[in-house]
């Protein structure tokens, strides 16, 4: 994906297709052993009898691979100064290996007040299941970017 040069080139409403991945089985265990050691990411027996009827993913996780998926992509690398607050939703589980796709929406975009060189973008991430388009993860993000 060819990097954007500045802030100036993200309108609201573009989407990008930040492609597909997934969470492996070992990865999701690791990952909830070290952060987020909760049973229904841990046990796949106990999970059954869970809230979500088998093992999923944190979804620390999946925010934290969602964030990685960005930063491989390039689109950002050359202007994201910073992160802000975030807005974080998990609508549905996500089990581990299960395929999902990265959707990236301009919401917003300003440029700061006090230094011109720089502004402000509000990114929606959408993660939805490759299968069924089912939302796994909506996240808005404020990020300071170069102009």
């Amino acid at each position: 994906m060819t990097p954007l040069s500045s802030l100036d080139d993200l309108r609201p409403g573009q989407e990008f297709d930040l492609g597909t991945f997934s969470l492996p089985r070992a990865e999701v265990l690791a990952f909830a052993s070290r952060y987020d050691p909760q049973y229904f990411h841990l046990d796949e027996a106990a999970a059954k009898d869970s809230l979500f009827g088998g093992l999923v993913a944190s979804g620390l996780h999946t925010l934290s691979a969602t964030v990685g998926q960005l930063v491989r992509s390039g689109l950002i690398s050359n202007i994201n100064l910073a992160g802000s607050d975030m807005t974080i939703a998990w609508p549905a589980p996500l089990a581990p290996e299960e395929e999902v796709r990265f959707l990236l929406r301009v919401e917003e975009v300003r440029p700061s007040r006090s230094k011109p060189e720089m502004g402000i973008a509000k990114l929606r991430y959408r993660v939805s299941k490759v299968a069924d388009d089912t939302l796994v993860l909506d996240v808005l993000c404020t990020h300071f970017m170069r102009r």
